[in-house]
């Protein structure tokens, strides 16, 4: 788990090309759904017959779980299939994997990542993915988070993670002071939850946890903020220097690991393994080559053991589609 992007970018080991008859697998589990004519909330992981790269999956999900933390499938031929087939070959990949989570409030459960032109990031009611701005660092409210890339953008966009076992060590190594904060955790608030004001966490979520033996974390940077300002208590300067230290890092070449997704990828990440953010990106003028990823949340049923108090965060409105069955 404590790697540094330098490492992975000379052992690309963590890119899994799909092999010509996984990919016809994929086709022919699509064929299927598409002969049935199931609404796309109501697919299960069942539904899609996957024998040979089912088990493959399984494998890269245990990576994901409690080794590296990421992957990313190389090789899905989008340029064949309608922005819907390539939606439902993604939801059957992520059925097969967990259980998919809403996104947000309006109960996406597939979402779609391009920049609305009207939509301003930085106002308090809109989210950094209708942007085309560079979005911090930080962990999403499942246990994988998955991207699928449809179209890229003219110019930048590109996919950056950080690991938090290799952050966790240097800090312990650098500045060993501010790892009680860090475990102490920080009050968090949604800016859209500031307009209505809604309570912030019941308790400090912790960046940094452990629950037997495994290290898990979780950082928004930008919600914290938010919850300083709405009580109108400002963070400590331990608190503060904790927290900068840590952008310091994974803003750091030597710890991050920037990617350039190529259509066809699925970049999956562990959200309390990895961090990720995005750069800034150009569109094309043309709406139908505007960069578009598909987003899914996923929650694991066998997740790795994570500390109880990482999941105050999770919003009430945020729902499972499915549950597991007995």
């Amino acid at each position: 788990m404590a790697w540094r992007g330098p490492e992975l970018m000379r052992d690309q080991s963590w890119i899994y090309h799909l092999t010509s008859s996984e990919i016809a697998e994929l086709d022919a589990a699509l064929r299927k759904v598409q002969a049935r004519n199931v609404p796309l909330l109501e697919l299960r992981g069942a539904d899609f017959d996957l024998p040979a790269f089912g088990p493959k999956l399984r494998e890269l999900l245990e990576d994901i779980r409690i080794g590296r933390g990421f992957t990313v499938i190389r090789g899905l031929p989008v340029e064949r299939y309608s922005d819907e087939e390539v939606g439902l070959i993604y939801w059957g990949i992520g059925a097969l994997l967990g259980i998919p989570v809403s996104q947000n409030r309006k109960g996406d459960f597939l979402g779609h990542v391009y920049s609305r032109d009207e939509r301003a990031y930085g106002k308090i009611d809109v989210r950094g993915y209708e942007s085309n701005a560079h979005l911090p660092f930080h962990n999403d409210s499942s246990d994988v988070v998955g991207l699928l890339c449809l179209r890229k953008a003219k110019a930048g966009g590109l996919s950056s993670i950080v690991g938090a076992a290799a952050m966790h060590n240097e800090i312990l190594t650098k500045h060993p002071e501010y790892l009680e904060p860090l475990y102490r955790g920080y009050y968090y608030i949604q800016r859209e939850d500031v307009l209505q004001g809604k309570p912030l966490t019941e308790r400090p979520v912790p960046v940094f946890g452990y629950k037997d033996g495994y290290l898990s974390a979780r950082l928004v940077r930008n919600q914290i903020n938010s919850a300083a300002a709405f009580t109108g208590k400002p963070l400590e300067p331990l608190e503060l220097a904790a927290l900068d230290f840590m952008a310091e890092l994974y803003y750091s070449p030597d710890f991050h690991l920037a990617m350039d997704l190529l259509p066809g990828d699925i970049q999956l990440l562990n959200n309390y393994t990895t961090m990720h953010s995005r750069t800034q990106f150009e569109d094309f003028p043309e709406p139908e080559r505007k960069r578009h990823m598909l987003r899914l949340w996923l929650n694991i049923p066998w997740r790795r053991p994570v500390p109880d108090t990482f999941f105050d965060y999770r919003e009430k409105g945020y729902k499972q589609l499915y549950e597991v069955a007995a």
